[in-house]
């Protein structure tokens, strides 16, 4: 097992779960019964009995402790897939209240950790479907990919594959329990991680310097930083990609910037609304996907994850100087990714994330800050309509997980010309979370119309 992977068990408790989902909503099929959807759905996913290896393996606790994978040679269907229906009116309120409901649940661990619920009774006759994985197997974007390879763009195709088909789960790594491999790689990874101190000393000194590099324990203490517990709050909403790629290319920020800036100006507007903003930037820690052979690399498509620190420039009221100061610190921290190989960020990764570790030493060492205040992760879907077996996709909310201490995380992804946001919180840690969700729209129309001032 990875580093990264194994840290994702090793992190994980009964009050804090670490996996991801993701909320699709499909419209069914012209000439279909109604009500009968979810059903039809249901079968033809329990028909695909042929598992890769990703979706049958599951953690077990071997060499004093460190996680190792197993892989079962069957899987319970019926288990994972599973038939529900929205409580209530049927409305999205009533939706996003199951949907928290489940997110606030643990994977069993004696199974392999993954679940798919098909959930039918939306008054608007849409199918939704929540699908959950630990972090240890697809990270949040390798799981969305996942979903959008199991779907097709002709309509009239029938027999679509579900996500843990062979054909669609690219084939698992296999680590050898042999001493000699394993203690061959011991020694490649020893290399790997001592090539990586020049380059960080150098990068890191650089960029400190001119205090442009973000570093884990470099963040205010915030609300979002509380102790947190396993209930779960999640609010969704969609947006036009077109004018926040009107904002890039006015700007000149990569659109993975300008998603960051809406998000940053969304969280300044939050805190002030609590009087809990602080005077110092918040930061924002970036799952970073790997590439394998070509090495990590922000915003682009691979399998695996690391994760970075970057400034969101808060303690900025200019929303345009706002997103200046994020591209800088973007652009600061891709320099340091892309100078380093796949282990080696990796164990970079490890290393931002380990202070997470010291969330039970924080309540009661308040001068210890955190290693970051929030999660936001962007990653761009398909710009073509997707359908499962003749289902229109009409919607993909993803669905984070929260670590020890962060009690919230913001997801956002593309699909057709539209932005999916969705975002995690603690229930009690962060109160009134729908609010966040209309400061995003806020913060969109201030950069809007700074952009707009600006040009004039």
């Amino acid at each position: 097992m990875w580093m990264t992977e194994a840290m994702f068990v090793l992190f994980e408790s009964p009050s804090h779960p670490m996996h991801v989902a993701t909320l699709t909503l499909f419209e069914p099929p012209s000439g279909t019964v109604p009500g009968a959807h979810a059903a039809d759905m249901v079968g033809s996913l329990r028909a695909h009995a042929e598992i890769s290896e990703l979706f049958r393996k599951r953690p077990v606790r071997l060499m004093h402790g460190y996680p190792w994978w197993r892989v079962d040679e069957e899987v319970d269907l019926d288990y994972h897939v599973r038939h529900t229906a929205v409580p209530g009116g049927g409305t999205m309120t009533d939706l996003l209240s199951l949907v928290s409901q489940m997110h606030s649940m643990p994977l069993d661990p004696q199974h392999p950790m993954w679940e798919m619920h098909v959930i039918e009774g939306l008054t608007d006759g849409r199918t939704a479907v929540y699908t959950k994985f630990h972090l240890s197997l697809p990270d949040g974007a390798s799981g969305l990919r996942l979903l959008h390879r199991t779907l097709s763009i002709d309509p009239g195709i029938r027999d679509c594959p579900a996500p843990w088909s062979p054909s669609v789960a690219a084939p698992a790594r296999h680590l050898s329990l042999d001493p000699r491999v394993t203690l061959r790689s011991g020694v490649e990874l020893t290399w790997q991680c001592a090539a990586i101190l020049p380059t960080l000393m150098r990068t890191g000194y650089r960029g400190l310097t001119e205090e442009h590099l973000t570093l884990p324990l470099q963040s205010p203490p915030t609300i979002f930083n509380a102790p947190t517990g396993r209930a779960r709050k999640v609010a969704t909403r969609s947006w036009p990609l077109k004018p926040l790629r009107r904002l890039a290319t006015c700007t000149g920020a990569p659109l993975e910037v300008v998603v960051l800036a809406m998000c940053a100006g969304a969280l300044r507007g939050y805190l002030l609304e609590q009087y809990a903003l602080p005077e110092a930037p918040l930061t924002a820690m970036l799952p970073v996907p790997l590439d394998f052979g070509e090495g990590p690399t922000i915003g682009t498509a691979g399998r695996g994850v690391g994760a970075m620190v970057v400034s969101l420039a808060t303690d900025e009221a200019d929303p345009l100087a706002r997103l200046a100061r994020i591209a800088d610190s973007v652009a600061h921290t891709s320099r340091v990714v892309a100078a380093l190989g796949r282990s080696q960020f990796q164990l970079v990764s490890a290393l931002t994330l380990s202070p997470i570790m010291l969330e039970p030493v924080r309540r009661v060492l308040e001068e210890i800050p955190p290693p970051f205040n929030v999660t936001i992760s962007y990653t761009p879907g398909p710009t073509r309509p997707r359908f499962w077996n003749g289902a229109r996709l009409d919607a993909v909310y993803p669905v984070p997980a929260l670590a020890r201490g962060q009690a919230l995380s913001i997801t956002l992804t593309s699909r057709s010309g539209e932005l999916h946001v969705g975002v995690v919180g603690d229930r009690t840690a962060v109160p009134h979370l729908h609010r966040i969700i209309g400061y995003l729209d806020t913060s969109l129309t201030e950069l809007e119309t700074a952009s707009h001032t600006a040009r004039r």
